[in-house]
């Protein structure tokens, strides 16, 4: 007997027929999703493993730059000429659809730069250093946009696994089983109508 309680009527069979039929098309576009989901999330990790390595090697040069701006300005001064610095980028934060998913796209843009800073105190070197933290700054900026989506993706990915285990485990195997029943009863119930029609009729012949 199967676990979805129906009547068994051809009404019924035909509702559930159709039940079936939108059970296994959402199940295919879930399926075409989910494959979709995996190759973008597999995409990414592959993209953002290429930022890690271009921004470990930015922060190695930042560095660099850095202690040979604090060794010619020295350290109290090269503080000061930071703090006073003004933001040499402009962020915006924008947004990509993908699978019906609103993406965040953190956009990151270096100002034009003077090539001396024409301040008292400052050396190329620091000119260097603030140049170097720009093109940090971007990696950073990519490493988050990347990072964030893969975590959407991802969420986004085991949702659609639970709708498919859904779909597959509970809701296909119980409306399969209910609509074998109903048919197999359905035949049962026919053959036994036409079995009495004719006793009805050999008993009036």
């Amino acid at each position: 007997m199967p676990k979805i309680d129906v009547p068994l009527t051809k009404s019924s069979l035909r509702k559930i027929k159709e039940d079936l039929s939108f059970g296994y098309e959402g199940f295919d576009l879930l399926n075409q999703k989910r494959e979709i989901l995996v190759l973008e999330i597999v995409k990414n990790m592959n993209i953002i493993r290429k930022i890690e390595e271009q921004f470990q090697g930015a922060l190695n040069e930042l560095y660099s730059d850095y202690r040979v701006a604090a060794i010619e300005m020295g350290s109290d001064m090269l503080s000061l000429k930071s703090c006073s610095e003004k933001r040499s980028y402009f962020m915006s934060l924008g947004f990509s659809k993908l699978m019906g998913l609103r993406m965040p796209v953190l956009i990151l843009k270096p100002k034009k730069m003077k090539k001396l800073s024409g301040f008292l105190g400052t050396t190329s070197s620091y000119d260097t250093a603030k140049k170097t933290c720009i093109n940090t700054l971007t990696l950073l900026a990519n490493y988050a946009t990347v990072t964030k989506s893969i975590f959407m993706l991802s969420r986004e990915l085991k949702k659609v696994q639970r709708r498919v285990n859904a779909l597959e485990k509970i809701f296909i195997p119980q409306n399969e089983e209910a609509r074998k029943y109903i048919t197999d009863r359905l035949e049962e119930m026919e053959r036994e109508e036409i079995f009495v029609k004719k006793l009805i009729k050999q008993r009036m012949g």
